[in-house]
């Protein structure tokens, strides 16, 4: 078995990450510029190969140092997902004794993987629970809104007499107004928002596959998110609408439309994202259906020894950050975010 370092994940590195089970949109080798180029993020990725040379598994990792200034390696920083990908058990543990080396190698403090599940190679320590909301879909539009139960429906169908409506435009405009309610509701929420021009990086490189969905009244923008289609399933990794417009339900809406977009695109799963089980945005997922599927995140010292995962609310330098946040000016968060959000891996 060999490792090998890989700077430019190219069209094998993503049949594979396609075609493997436990394949996730954090494996597209697309992240490995969209992240250099958005936040100078220096990507670490791993390849194993068999014998006869043959593509085994792989790990995308990038040299991340936090707000405390540890340098860590993570696999994805920013996304719910990463981690090893391989079947074999041999695979999986060269590729985890590479990246532990490595870790060693560049000084850094932990290792972090944002494994989708369970593997059974990776030792795991004290975890929060985490997990993502999964939609099966069904083949056809109709089908699918016929499936949904009557109160996301009936939401859906007020958004619109509510006079709201899916945008269109060039994906430059779409990109634009997605931003604009997304940093206000990032700001109300304390977090520093994400540079726009990380979300034009992935535009650019996910190209056809990502689309930006834009609810507007008239006009004027009041939610978005961001849906990418990768092996068969379409993601959000990101959705914001504003607080002041919620009771017109337009998260229905960008919802649907997203759910019409990754069937007319063949897509078999929705991934709604990672929410807290309990809270309003759980809720609101599994409102349409979406099934728990618990998250396995392992975050390990360079000696392979678990450490445990911390949630952000559990630091008090968060948490102080994110109470002076929300009182600033919006144009001021949008100015300051991007300057602290490459620090924060979550």
């Amino acid at each position: 078995m060999r490792v090998e370092a890989v700077t430019e994940p190219g069209p094998e590195w993503d049949a594979f990450a396609e075609a493997a089970p436990g394949g996730t949109l954090a494996h597209a080798g697309a992240w490995a510029r969209v992240m250099h180029e958005a936040y100078g993020l220096r990507p670490c990725y791993l390849a194993a190969r068999d014998p006869s040379g043959a593509l085994a598994g792989l790990l995308p990792l990038f040299r991340f140092r936090t707000l405390a200034g540890r340098r860590e390696l993570v696999s994805m920083p920013f996304l719910d997902t990463g981690g090893i990908l391989a079947e074999l058990p041999e695979v999986r543990e060269a590729l985890l004794e590479a990246a532990l080396e490595r870790c060693r190698a560049l000084d850094a403090q932990a290792l972090e993987l944002r494994q989708p599940t369970r593997v059974p190679d990776v030792p795991v320590g004290a975890a929060p629970p985490r997990s993502n909301l999964v939609l099966r879909l069904e083949r056809a539009a109709d089908a699918q809104w016929k499936a949904l139960g009557s109160k996301v429906r009936n939401q859906t169908r007020k958004a619109e007499r509510e006079g709201l409506s899916i945008g269109e435009g060039s994906p430059q405009e779409l990109l634009r107004d997605f931003y604009t309610p997304f940093s206000t509701n990032m700001r109300d929420l304390g977090s520093p928002v994400h540079a726009k021009r990380f979300f034009g990086a992935a535009a650019q490189h996910f190209g056809e596959r990502l689309r930006f969905v834009v609810v507007r009244d008239g006009p004027r923008p009041v939610g978005g998110l961001v849906a990418i289609r990768h092996g068969g399933k379409v993601t959000v990794p990101w959705a914001s609408t504003l607080r002041s417009e919620r009771r017109r339900c337009p998260n229905n809406l960008i919802y649907w439309e997203a759910l019409r977009w990754a069937i007319a695109g063949g897509a078999h799963s929705f991934d709604f994202g990672r929410s807290a089980p309990g809270s309003g945005t759980w809720d609101f997922k599994r409102g349409w259906g979406a099934e728990d599927r618990p998250l396995a995140w392992v975050r390990l010292s360079p000696s392979g020894r678990p450490l445990r995962l911390q949630l952000a609310d559990e630091s008090a330098l968060l948490r102080n950050l994110s109470s002076l946040w929300s009182r600033l000016p919006v144009a001021a968060t949008r100015a300051l975010g991007p300057r602290l959000r490459r620090f924060l891996a979550d």
